[in-house]
């Protein structure tokens, strides 16, 4: 999924759309719409709005449909992605279709230009990388115990005096290297991201 400054609230009403809406508009059930969508959720990031008991009632359909063609299985793709929006039913004027048209559009620009300067990140990528960093960090804590006979040494030598300065000093080294461990992810990842090939055009 992406993570953006962005919420669901921010999104122009004219993009928030339910999961029958782009169901009726890609020709697809309601049920294979919100399988995307809950995969989409998790795995990117979609933006959505629920209800009072965790339901999607609506959905940012601008995002869905620049997830679903950045990252979709062109295998099992649920239908050609429509370019151009549903026809209005008779009730909404050509000025409202035209309007909802140019939002969505904008919409779908505003997401490819904040991925574009690396506003957006895969959550998964994100997840990955907490993981990554919270085990360098537990590697350089869980070496603790090899200070015990030296932290005891100084409680023998100098008493509670020698423990805070035995202390205090075995903190600057382990923030030390707790520093170089998280710069070694760092430095391994931007490696990996600039080897990492493009996805596939869908």
């Amino acid at each position: 999924m992406l993570t953006t400054p962005t919420t669901p609230v921010d999104a122009p009403r004219a993009v928030m759309w339910t999961v029958k809406q782009v169901a009726d508009r890609d020709g697809v059930s309601r049920q294979a719409v919100s399988k995307k969508v809950k995969d989409l959720v998790e795995r990117h990031g979609l933006a959505v709005e629920r209800d009072g008991q965790g339901r999607v009632v609506a959905l940012n359909v601008a995002e869905y449909d620049h997830l679903r063609g950045r990252y979709g299985d062109p295998s099992k793709a649920q239908a050609p992605r429509q370019q151009e929006l549903p026809q209005p039913p008779p009730s909404e004027s050509y000025d409202e279709a035209l309007r909802q048209k140019t939002w969505h559009e904008a919409e779908r620009r505003r997401i490819e230009l904040e991925e574009m300067k690396g506003r957006l990140v895969p959550v998964a990528a994100v997840e990955s990388i907490v993981a990554e960093s919270g085990a360098a960090i537990a590697s350089v804590i869980d070496r603790l115990p090899t200070s015990a006979d030296d932290l005891a040494a100084a409680v023998a030598r100098d008493g509670s005096h020698g423990l805070r300065v035995a202390l205090k000093k075995l903190a600057n080294a382990m923030r030390e290297d707790i520093a170089k461990a998280l710069d070694k992810v760092a430095v391994t990842r931007r490696s990996e991201d600039e080897t990492e090939p493009e996805p596939a055009e869908p």
